[in-house]
């Protein structure tokens, strides 16, 4: 490699971190809010997704109890949405500069490109607590591979101690 090419390549990354510095900036003053039930219940969340407010219309009480927390839970993932769609717009610019910086396969071909082996991410579920998707998903997550089973006498716990 040229040192006019490690130069650029060491300019490059120091430009990144400095945008990434101002996408961090930027990003810790984002709030996102969210509506549902006839804008009755509104939501409003930070960067992180935590719950910064929380308002009911006047007309509130004509819903159920059922209805507003229904209503609760809609509004803060409508607010989620949106801080998604924030976050995207925010972090567009840095991953379009990102892409101009070389791979490690460009500057040493044959070289793995460690970001090409981070698995995606799943899409995380919004089914409520105990539903039937929930707990199907949970259930596949527990599911171990590539694991033996042993054979052990429940009897020979190897716990000697009398206190436990």
């Amino acid at each position: 490699m040229s040192a006019a090419r490690l130069t650029d390549l060491v300019d490059s990354v120091q430009a990144g971190m400095k945008s990434i510095e101002n996408m961090q900036r930027q990003w810790m003053l984002l709030t996102a809010t969210g509506s549902a039930a006839n804008k009755r219940v509104t939501v409003s969340i930070n960067a992180e997704g935590t719950v910064i407010e929380t308002h009911f219309a006047d007309d509130i009480g004509d819903l159920s109890y059922a209805e507003i927390a229904k209503a609760v839970t809609e509004a803060a993932q409508n607010a989620t949405t949106e801080m998604q769609r924030k976050t995207a717009g925010l972090t567009a610019s840095l991953q379009e500069q990102s892409s101009r910086v070389p791979k490690l396969s460009e500057l040493a071909p044959g070289a793995l490109d460690i970001l090409d082996l981070v698995p995606a991410a799943p899409r995380v579920s919004l089914a409520p607590l105990g539903s039937p998707e929930r707990l199907a998903a949970e259930s596949e997550a527990m599911e171990f591979t590539g694991t033996e089973q042993l054979d052990r006498d429940a009897s020979q716990s190897g716990v000697t101690d009398s206190s436990w």
